[in-house]
């Protein structure tokens, strides 16, 4: 199977099951909101009845240096509980693994609350074991490889007699650092694949297998990920520009940009759903 029919194949999936992105959309708005709760309390007890709170930016410097100082004796707490918050989303997105990873190898299963659910904890500690896997992989790639890859450029950085070989070079780290990343995530997410594709109970094992599979055809797998990063990059820079042209001042516009926001969540959910099942389809199509 070619990379853009392996997509096409994705697509296809994402749109027979379409209950998938309501379930995820549904959990990521109940989950934002509760992390949000705390923080909107403060800022509706600090500008909910007046003047400033009409033109208050979201992210407006002096009245965040303000409220830091007033709330300064709070401020442990705070960040205790946005730590608390990472922690309870890292476990999450997790755990929705099992299900969207469960619900999307399984091509006749019906989408619904118990089969996704009985997904997510079905597999929730081999896709625990495998992000424990995943921290290796990413220590050795950037504290190796990264480190390795500085110690050719520092000397040509330091050499350099103008600015722009610096810049060239730093962007250049920058870049292998994220296709470094974007490699461990592909291997995982096809050792998650094959944990549920070839029914391995054993993480290592079907981490082999992800390898396996990956020796003979990993440029083709590596273009469907890099080819999906692109379009998402490409939707997001469309987001961005739309998002600017709603940023005036009155009512209407204000909800057109809320709904914009909320339309990008649904889209970034959706991605991600493609991201499984066009790996999915390509691991099905390649018996290794």
């Amino acid at each position: 199977m070619g990379v853009l029919k392996a997509i096409a194949n994705g697509m296809g999936t994402t749109f027979r099951k379409p209950r998938l992105l309501v379930i995820l959309y549904v959990i990521n708005i109940v989950f934002a909101a509760a992390v949000a709760f705390p923080f909107f309390i403060i800022v509706q007890t600090e500008l909910g009845h007046s003047f400033l709170g009409s033109s208050v930016r979201p992210v407006d410097l002096m009245w965040l240096g303000e409220a830091a100082l007033k709330y300064g004796d709070a401020l442990p707490a705070l960040l205790g509980g946005l730590l608390v918050a990472a922690l309870l989303c890292l476990a999450l997105h997790v755990f929705l693994n099992g299900g969207v990873f469960g619900r999307l190898l399984d091509r006749e299963g019906r989408t619904t609350l118990p089969t996704f659910f009985g997904d997510c904890g079905r597999y929730f500690w081999r896709f625990v074991r495998l992000f424990l896997v995943s921290l290796v992989f990413l220590l050795l790639t950037f504290g190796i490889g990264l480190r390795l890859l500085s110690a050719l450029l520092d000397p040509l950085i330091e050499s350099a007699v103008t600015e722009w070989l610096p810049l060239i070079l730093s962007n250049l780290h920058l870049l292998a650092a994220l296709l470094l990343l974007s490699i461990v995530h592909m291997i995982v997410d096809y050792a998650r694949i094959a944990v549920i594709a070839d029914e391995e109970a054993k993480v290592l094992k079907a981490l082999r297998h992800a390898l396996n599979f990956l020796k003979k055809r990993f440029f083709r797998a590596w273009a469907i990920y890099l080819v999906i990063v692109a379009g998402t990059l490409a939707g997001t820079v469309v987001f961005y520009a739309v998002l600017g042209a709603l940023g005036g001042p009155s009512v209407p516009l204000v909800l057109m940009g809320l709904v914009w926001m909320q339309l990008y969540i649904i889209f970034r959910i959706w991605v991600r759903i493609l991201f499984v099942s066009a790996q999915a389809e390509f691991y099905r199509s390649h018996p290794y």
